[in-house]
């Protein structure tokens, strides 16, 4: 099966009917007033945020992304604080994110077999409960390092199952020509939270260790609360009702059974064959996953070890907004660099800023350095996705988006979700700590760079060429 020719497979009745057009080799671009199949797209008549669902599921997904990134400030320092081991404070991060990652391929399946709406007041319930018991153990001083772990396993297995369900329901409230403005709405308010998440979790966890937590309580209660009020199913076909302008221009669905639907393990399998059956795709999650290493162990072992010799939570906080500074700068060039320098050479330029950038950090553990060094390789960062990603989902079949997702997804961000507990015990290495970890940064980043420069990814041209370059 190759990506010009494979037959899309039956949809579920929550999915619209697969395009009988063939599957287009580079991604349509949002701003040209077309759709996928090439035809004008009516203008719509009125502003996404005219509609009262679209305005509930972005307070909801908003108060929800917002309790997130507190929370995952603050593991690291309230584990380090509570065990006094920096391996204790990795292991934590690590049992979050592997966590988190190994159930988010589920997560999808149930978001798409499931209510959304009733997925998404659960998710904010759940995480209102969790986020009750950590502040109130923090505040009273009855905490402990197990309870804690507990706490935080609980909280990755809450967002791994119910956490897909509000990317799930945006496409089921806003109609195909109008997704891609809610997109961009949507990234931009990502970029806003990583600017400020940092600095906020540093200074709430200054002032006491269970106020980030409190926050995330508030910020839980607003997403269920919001959540509540988004449109219920309107039938047997399983599409929320956003309004009438929605439903009328709403693609129409297709209705499978359970006679002519492949079975569940079934799709699974194929999403990962076919995807590690690709030459670039293949390249990509390796290098993906051995320079996730790097960045994950870059970023985490700064903390623990700025953390562990008692620097301002607030300063540690302010590394992180450097660092999105950077990348938010990076993004406003981003589709410049991709149209007009081939993305084979973004990629290779990328990871050797970053394997430059890392080096410095083997001599030194100064604040300035290092916000220095963390920021210089975020500039490139969003070129490099925007090439190497829109070529992979470009060049994919309409049928294996979401599969060929989760399965990039899933193997290159593993290894990095284990790395923090790597990073937690080489920071205790004798005679060696912080520059331990930055030699496995070091040697990481640079092995990426190798394969970069030797295998298929290195080939990817310019927009332009992608249709003759096959996966």
């Amino acid at each position: 099966m190759n990506a010009d020719n494979s037959s899309p497979s039956p949809r579920s009745s929550q999915l619209p009917h697969p395009s009988p057009s063939p599957v287009p080799t580079v991604p349509p671009n949002p701003a040209s007033g077309h759709d996928r199949s090439g035809t004008a797209v009516p203008p719509t008549s009125r502003p996404l945020w005219h509609s009262r669902a679209y305005r509930d599921w972005f307070a909801a997904d908003t108060a929800d992304v917002c309790a997130v990134s507190l929370r995952t400030f603050s593991i690291p320092l309230v584990g380090l604080a509570l065990s006094g081991s920096p391996f204790v404070a990795g292991l934590l991060v690590t049992a979050e994110s592997a966590i988190g990652l190994v159930l988010m391929s589920f997560g999808g399946a149930i978001a798409d077999r499931h209510d959304r709406r009733r997925l998404m007041i659960a998710l904010g319930l759940i995480g209102l409960a969790l986020s009750v018991v950590a502040t109130g153990m923090l505040a009273s001083g009855t905490m402990t390092t197990l309870a804690f772990a507990v706490l935080v396993v609980l909280f990755a297995v809450t967002n791994g199952l119910l956490g897909p369900s509000n990317d799930a329901m945006l496409k089921s409230i806003v109609p195909m020509e109008r997704f891609a403005k809610a997109q961009a709405i949507r990234e931009a308010r990502e970029s806003c939270v990583e600017l400020s998440g940092g600095v906020i979790g540093g200074l709430l966890y200054r002032l006491a260790g269970w106020l980030p937590f409190l926050v995330s309580t508030i910020l839980y209660g607003i997403a269920s609360a919001t959540a509540l009020r988004l449109p219920k199913r309107t039938g047997a076909d399983g599409i929320e009702a956003v309004d009438a302008a929605a439903t009328s221009t709403a693609t129409p669905t297709v209705t499978a059974t359970s006679g002519d639907a492949p079975s569940f393990l079934m799709q699974f399998i194929e999403g990962w064959r076919w995807t590690l059956t690709r030459r670039v795709i293949l390249a990509a999650i390796v290098q993906g996953a051995i320079i996730n290493v790097a960045c994950v162990g870059s970023i985490v072992g700064v903390q623990i070890m700025l953390a562990a010799r008692g620097t301002d939570a607030a300063l540690i906080g302010l590394v992180g907004t450097a660092t999105g500074i950077a990348a938010f700068a990076g993004s406003l060039a981003a589709g410049w660099l991709v149209d007009h320098v081939p993305t084979g050479l973004i990629i290779m330029l990328t990871f050797s800023v970053l394997t430059a950038a890392m080096i410095p950090l083997l001599f030194t553990d100064s604040y300035a350095v290092i916000v220095v060094c963390l920021a210089a390789p975020a500039l490139l960062f969003p070129a490099l996705n925007a090439g190497e990603l829109g070529f992979i989902y470009g060049r994919t079949p309409d049928d294996m988006q979401g599969r060929v997702s989760t399965v990039f997804e899933t193997t290159v961000g593993v290894p990095g979700a284990l790395a923090p507990a790597l990073v937690g015990g080489l920071l205790q290495a004798p005679g060696f700590g912080f520059r331990a970890v930055m030699m496995l940064v070091v040697v990481c980043s640079a092995a990426g760079l190798v394969l970069a420069c030797v295998t298929a990814t290195r080939h990817i041209p310019l927009p332009e060429h992608w249709s003759q370059v096959e996966l």
